[in-house]
């Protein structure tokens, strides 16, 4: 129907706008997928995270109980620094595409989820929390669950476990952001296909060859063509 500008000006100018839409909103919606990625990749690595404050919690719980001599915390003391440890790797391996998702360098990530410009065709997704042992405030040169007698286990017990909730708490409230941030994203991708199959069909009403039409036109003018003959 239309193959070049001649065919009609105002037509084609309608299907090139409709065009760079379809083509920049396919682009978006690659690009919201990459954002729900990043999230789950961010919120897999917190969930172990907290897998590993868990056990920190028990064994400081078991090193308070006064049945523990001090070899007995120091064994238990050694696991909780390991745990420690691993935390941090954790933070520090945790990437996608070489970029760190959890030890705090990534700041704030911007998602094009849009054709057009600005900060209604953007969704952003915050990762500005480290979430290795020393940031929390759980390393093993911060806290630990050692003890020579009653009194001095209580007070390093306590101390952990104080620290270890708020850490759990920490990551809590940035996996429910990331969980809220990949809800809005998946709702962003179905309302982008849905705008692009309705805006396909469209453009193929302005650019493509109505083929019933043409067919109804090429059997009249066969018809006249035949009455003419006969």
């Amino acid at each position: 129907k239309i193959n070049s500008a001649k065919d009609d000006a105002a037509g084609l100018q309608i299907a090139t706008r409709m065009t760079s839409q379809i083509r920049g909103q396919t682009m978006a919606i690659k690009n919201a997928n990459d954002g729900i990625s990043i999230a789950q990749t961010a919120e897999g690595a917190m969930q172990e995270s907290t897998n590993i404050l868990q056990r920190m919690r028990e064994l400081a719980v078991q090193a308070r109980n006064d049945s523990n001599g001090t070899d007995d915390r120091a064994a238990l003391n050694k696991e909780f620094a390991t745990m420690s440890d691993e935390l941090t790797r954790i933070a520090k391996s945790t990437n996608l595409n070489g970029k760190n998702l959890i030890d705090g360098t990534a700041g704030t990530m911007t998602f094009q989820v849009g054709s057009n410009t600005g900060a209604t065709n953007q969704i952003t997704i915050t990762l500005a929390s480290g979430f290795d042992a020393a940031t929390l405030s759980v390393g093993s040169g911060t806290v630990a669950i050692t003890g020579t007698d009653s009194t001095t286990a209580e007070a390093s017990t306590k101390a952990a476990i104080d620290a270890i909730d708020a850490a759990l708490k920490t990551i809590n409230t940035s996996r429910a952001d990331l969980g809220a941030a990949q809800n809005r994203l998946t709702s962003t991708i179905s309302n982008l296909q849905n705008i692009n199959e309705n805006a396909s069909a469209a453009l193929g009403r302005v650019q493509d060859t109505d083929f019933a039409a043409e067919t109804a036109q090429l059997t009249k003018q066969q018809t006249l063509q035949q009455a003419s003959t006969a």
